[in-house]
């Protein structure tokens, strides 16, 4: 005690705490950097989702796994990682689920920026400040915004998966090893795509002398396989497996030069800086990675949907290892400028950071409506504004009045029909009594052949001449009530 006053000892929880911070400061910014970047569209938004597939996917998925409407193959096809953590915090909390996935959303890229700044530090043997630059280099990157917008299987996915590849396999224990195949398994889990970059890296794991050398550790590296495989198994006992095929009439010459478009248009601002950093030194990590993602774009020129469909993908699967190796070209690039005559280093520092935030800030608080030219080159893959969600930001409070207003509508004699882009918003919002009908990307009238039992039937959409889908506009239904630009119909 000092006049008077107690002091706290140095083994308080407090002093202990302080210390743990200061001892990880970088690893807490490189979570919390990714955070607030990702929170600003949420915040934009109010008290509506963001995002394509959490509205139209995530959210029917967990309240379809929490009242046990999905049986054990469809919840093993779903890509079950992300849904053990939304289906208890729904079934615990009893909150809305846009709440849960409001949150969800900054977390996970938060848990991303963490798992990249560990595995620079673990496996590329980067220092800290330079593994926590390379954070802030590749979460304002808008390719990497754009997986956190929506794509949260896989953004889960390459977290556990950087983090597995962070483990050491040195000295061949099995303890360590045993840790990183639990990552990997739970990577798998977590998104099939990531599963196949997850199955080249265990294949080229076992080229290993020191794993070779090791039955154990041998029998260790197929986990990850046997549940990738279940998954394809899986995927062929549910009502979607009999229609997927891999043949097709046509090849898609037309959806592979896209996909090629599409992957220059990702990473060409990236493209001086992978001449400088391509040559890193633990670059062999990425081999199978990108060797995987290559092979999965050259099959879109397949015929038949399974890979065409899912070409797109493999580009934005290639942006960590991309990335990664860019930040090592920005990092060589500014040490060799930094010997010439003129100081070009500081200009070029500043230049590349300023572009980056400025593109970030722009790309997570423009409408879009208001959204830059360059966002809107590719708007199958990639949104124009990180506030939108199935629907333009504008609609989000006239769905749900058109929702809600059905809700009070709908009987047991009733049914709504719904595009993919009005589905999950009927899910959210409407009683879990009420019947809907999902036609996926298809229009609202595709349906009207499965409504016999009905008396009623309803739909959502746009009035005539507004909002997206032109070309599956509900003909033939009559609108009741309009809410902005959207108002409900009915056929019968």
């Amino acid at each position: 005690m000092t006049d008077g006053i107690p002091t706290q000892s140095a083994g308080t929880p407090a002093l202990r705490f302080a210390e743990l911070i200061r001892r990880h400061k970088l690893a807490l910014a490189a979570f919390l950097v990714p955070f607030l970047i990702r929170i600003i569209p949420e915040i934009l938004s109010g008290p509506y989702p963001v995002g394509w597939d959490i509205i139209a996917y995530y959210i029917p998925n967990t309240i379809d796994m929490a009242s046990g409407r999905m049986n054990l193959w469809g919840i093993i096809t779903s890509a079950p990682t992300l849904y053990a953590i939304t289906v208890p915090a729904y079934l615990l909390t009893k909150a809305n689920l846009v709440v849960i996935f409001k949150v969800l959303g900054p977390t996970l890229y938060g848990f991303l920026g963490w798992s990249i700044f560990r595995f620079c530090q673990r496996r590329l043997h980067w220092s800290g400040n330079k593994a926590f630059y390379a954070v802030l280099f590749i979460s304002a990157y808008f390719v990497t915004l754009r997986i956190s917008w929506d794509a949260f299987h896989m953004e889960l996915g390459l977290a556990l998966f950087l983090l597995g590849e962070s483990v050491s396999q040195a000295h061949s224990s099995v303890k360590p090893t045993l840790g990183r195949v639990v990552l990997l398994s739970l990577a798998v889990l977590s998104n099939q795509l990531v599963g196949v970059v997850v199955i080249a890296s265990q294949l080229a794991t076992l080229l290993s002398p020191s794993i070779r050398r090791n039955l154990g550790l041998i029998f260790l590296q197929f986990p990850p396989v046997a549940i990738f495989l279940l998954i394809l198994y899986a995927t062929l006992q549910t009502p979607l497996g009999p229609g997927l095929t891999v043949l097709g009439p046509v090849a898609g010459a037309t959806n592979l030069t896209t996909n090629l478009s599409f992957l220059v248009y990702a990473y060409v601002l990236t493209f001086p800086l992978l001449l400088f950093g391509y040559k890193l030194r633990e670059r062999s990590v990425f081999a199978p990675w990108m060797l995987v993602c290559g092979i999965g774009l050259a099959l879109s020129l397949l015929p038949g949907h399974v890979f065409q469909d899912i070409g797109y993908r493999w580009v934005l699967l290639l942006s960590l290892p991309l990335l990664i190796l860019a930040y090592e070209g920005y990092s060589k690039l500014r040490v060799s400028l930094a010997f010439t005559t003129k100081n070009w280093s500081g200009v070029l520092r500043i230049g590349v950071l300023v572009a980056l935030a400025s593109s970030a800030a722009l790309y997570a608080v423009l409408p879009s409506q208001s959204a830059l030219p360059f966002y809107t080159t590719f708007p199958q893959y990639v949104p124009s504004s990180m506030v939108q969600s199935s629907l333009p930001f504008s609609d989000y409070p006239n769905v749900v009045n058109a929702m809600l207003w059905l809700d009070s509508h709908l009987n047991s004699d009733c049914v709504l029909i719904t595009q993919q882009a009005f589905y999950g918003w009927a899910r959210s919002y409407l009683s879990p009594g009420k019947q809907v009908l999902n036609t996926l990307l298809a229009s609202p009238t595709s349906a009207i052949n499965e409504t016999g039992p009905y008396a009623h039937v309803f739909t959502v959409w746009w009035v005539e001449g507004t909002g997206w889908f032109q070309g599956s506009f509900p003909v033939a239904a009559k609108p009741l009530v309009s809410f902005g630009d959207l108002a409900v119909y009915e056929y019968r």
